[in-house]
């Protein structure tokens, strides 16, 4: 997996990057588009573009059309930064990794992009009859796969276990924030609270409402 990261690799997008190395990705920088453009159409081809937020996505995303290049992009950016995050994805962007990184969220990323046959040679033109309705059948393809590897995760798998794992990823994106996680969700914090106190007596790990241990399983 060939990784490019572009922006100032300082703080958490620094780890972000060094938890991309530690999950087996060849990792390239550039601080700007214009950089990272030029090792790209050089022959220093990358498989995914993690780009922080204060990057244009849209102008990044324009240029990589115009210079035939189909690497996708994931944004990179606070977890707080909502705004920041919907707007990096209606930009181009096709996922938004949360800072502080997760070394889970991080190599689900890696194996997805590299799970993905769907892509054209670095700055060379698309096949011949590709054009748009190429690059839609491509995102259909790759929607399709996507849908296709969920649905297999869920078959055999009872509705209580489905919504226990909901539940808690949920809340350990939300960093244990109750009132945030139950808003997600769409359920009432007195439900979250009851349906995580019954986790925590069967033994399961249930993140924390702050930076203490967890509770139930060890």
């Amino acid at each position: 997996m060939r990784l490019m990261v572009i922006g100032n690799l300082d703080g958490q997008f620094a780890t972000a990057a060094q938890i991309a190395r530690e999950k087996g990705a060849s990792v390239l920088h550039a601080e700007r588009i214009e950089a990272a453009l030029a090792i790209l159409c050089g022959g220093g081809g990358a498989d995914l573009l993690i780009v922080h937020v204060a990057i244009d996505v849209r102008r990044l995303a324009a240029r990589l059309r115009a210079a035939r290049i189909a690497t996708p992009i994931v944004a990179c950016g606070t977890e707080s930064d909502t705004p920041a995050a919907v707007a990096a994805i209606h930009a181009g962007a096709r996922e938004y990794i949360p800072l502080p990184p997760d070394p889970e969220v991080i190599a689900a990323i890696l194996a997805a992009v590299a799970d993905d046959s769907h892509e054209l040679p670095t700055c060379s033109p698309p096949p011949a009859g590709d054009g748009r309705a190429g690059v839609a059948m491509a995102r259909v393809a790759h929607a399709a796969l996507a849908a296709e590897t969920v649905t297999r995760s869920l078959v055999g798998r009872t509705v209580a276990d489905v919504e226990r794992d909901l539940i808690l990823e949920t809340l350990k994106r939300c960093l244990g924030n109750r009132t945030h996680a139950a808003s997600l969700l769409g359920i009432s914090i007195r439900t979250l609270r009851n349906k995580l106190t019954v986790y925590a007596a069967e033994g399961i790990s249930v993140p924390p409402p702050n930076n203490g241990e967890m509770r139930g399983a060890a």
